[in-house]
């Protein structure tokens, strides 16, 4: 199926990367903070054989410009509002992985439900002060990884890929496969931790919720410090459907891609119900 690629240039000057494949109801991924768009390879494949599908680099990030500045999840979403209006998309189902999940909370501030259908929350939290380790299983607990004991590599590529470790429970990513994530985010913009992680901790969106009259569904690892966070928009979003990957970590659709793609099918699918014959 063909891929149709381009830019999108923000009010600001700044141009955003994105890849558009598929055809049907849209279908907009947000990436997680300081990554890229590739860590959807397990989604776009498969949700562009029912969607139109688009996955874009946040700036700073990926293919989009290097920019120093604007990286708060309000410039983040307005970013978003601008690729949707810029590619003419109604009806849109936001997709938002950790940051892009704040992104996709701080359109609804701004934007409320314009141009959108319904939106999908993943591993996430509404504020820090509901971020906190799960609560323990009530089988006997593992141990904890050997590697959690063991001091930092001296190798810059190895550290950077114990990073990426963490993020997944249930799944032994190979070297070549991270390396390629890395890859990807190596030339990312090291100035947007100086103002992202400042906004991500004063952000508190519990107010908001029970405003929300969006269709919502929250995904999350049942073994992600997430978890509480995501358990709590469920509680307090009206109608909200919750989804959780028991066996998985905060990168849960990269470790079960196969029902999360069938989740979010399902969910899409039901938004545009009223459509079909």
């Amino acid at each position: 199926m063909e891929k149709r690629t381009g830019f999108v240039e923000a009010n600001d000057g700044v141009r955003l990367y994105y890849e558009d494949k598929g055809r049907g109801k849209p279908v907009v991924l947000i990436h997680g903070g300081g990554l890229s768009r590739g860590w959807w390879s397990k989604q776009i494949p498969v949700l562009s054989q029912r969607f139109r599908v688009i996955a874009a680099d946040t700036r700073g990030n990926g293919q989009s410009d290097k920019t120093p500045w604007g990286h708060r999840t309000a410039r983040y979403a307005m970013d978003v509002r601008q690729i949707i209006e810029t590619l003419d998309l109604d009806e849109v189902t936001l997709v938002g992985w950790s940051i892009g999940a704040r992104t996709v909370l701080s359109y609804i501030e701004l934007f409320r439900g314009y141009r959108l259908k319904g939106v999908v929350l993943v591993d996430e939290v509404p504020s820090i002060e509901v971020h906190d380790p799960p609560d323990p299983p009530e089988t006997e607990a593992e141990p904890p990884p050997e590697d959690e004991t063991e001091p930092p590599p001296e190798d810059e590529v190895e550290r950077r890929r114990r990073e990426l470790r963490k993020m997944f429970i249930s799944l032994d990513v190979p070297d070549d496969e991270l390396d390629r994530l890395l890859e990807e985010s190596r030339e990312n913009t090291p100035a947007q931790g100086v103002t992202l992680g400042p906004d991500y901790r004063a952000q508190d969106w519990r107010p908001m919720l029970p405003s929300i009259d969006l269709p919502v569904l929250i995904t999350t690892g049942g073994r992600s410090g997430a978890f509480p966070g995501c358990r709590y928009m469920y509680e307090h979003i009206p109608g909200a459907r919750m989804e959780v990957f028991e066996g998985s970590g905060h990168a849960l659709f990269y470790e079960e891609p196969d029902r999360f793609n069938a989740v979010v099918t399902g969910f899409v699918d039901g938004l545009h119900a009223e459509f079909r014959g």
